[in-house]
């Protein structure tokens, strides 16, 4: 099948990239689950958590940081799920040779929603890892805060409203013919 653009859809590159992004998905959905398991056992073995990390200077209340971060990482976790779906939804509009339609605006826009929300959630988590490593002795949490998402996630803006107005003019063109 040949698609609007001419080229025949079989494409090995976006074969690799679409195994790449299902495995994205899959460690993200893995990432959350784990997470989502692993979060109420901090409240089932909270005595022995806080006891364990008294022995390395930590504050009881620091269990209170570490389940916060692990709820934001759930979070982030998902939002990495639907972002990587989003995108594997894209390839796929590629493969079938027709890129430029409307939904892949909505996904681009999307998209930079979601690594927007990543960010924002990266903050807090990024402060209380600081603060948790701060209070504990031996235990080091090396947390970065990069501005590359928020470069990202202005870039799918934009790259959202370019598709979009190529979709209105491909659409206005064909029209006119």
């Amino acid at each position: 099948m040949i698609g609007k653009s001419g080229r025949a859809p079989h494409d090995p590159l976006l074969a690799i990239v679409r195994i790449v992004l299902f495995g994205g998905m899959a460690l993200t959905l893995f990432a959350a689950a784990a997470l989502a398991v692993g979060t109420p056992l901090m409240f089932v073995w909270r005595d022995s958590i806080v006891a364990r990390l008294s022995g390395h200077g930590a504050p009881p209340e620091v269990i209170w940081a570490i389940i916060a971060v692990s709820l934001m990482m759930i979070a982030m976790a998902v939002l990495g799920f639907f972002f990587f779906r989003h995108l594997y939804r894209i390839i796929g509009t590629v493969g079938d040779g027709d890129p430029f339609v409307p939904v892949n605006a909505d996904r681009l826009r999307a998209m930079a929603w979601l690594s927007l929300a990543v960010h924002v959630l990266a903050v807090p988590s990024s402060m209380l890892g600081g603060w948790i490593a701060s209070v504990t002795e031996r235990v080091r949490i090396e947390m970065d805060l990069p501005l590359s998402g928020l470069l990202l996630a202005l870039v799918l803006f934009i790259l959202a409203r370019v598709f979009r107005e190529g979709t209105r003019m491909r659409a206005d063109l064909e029209g006119t013919v």
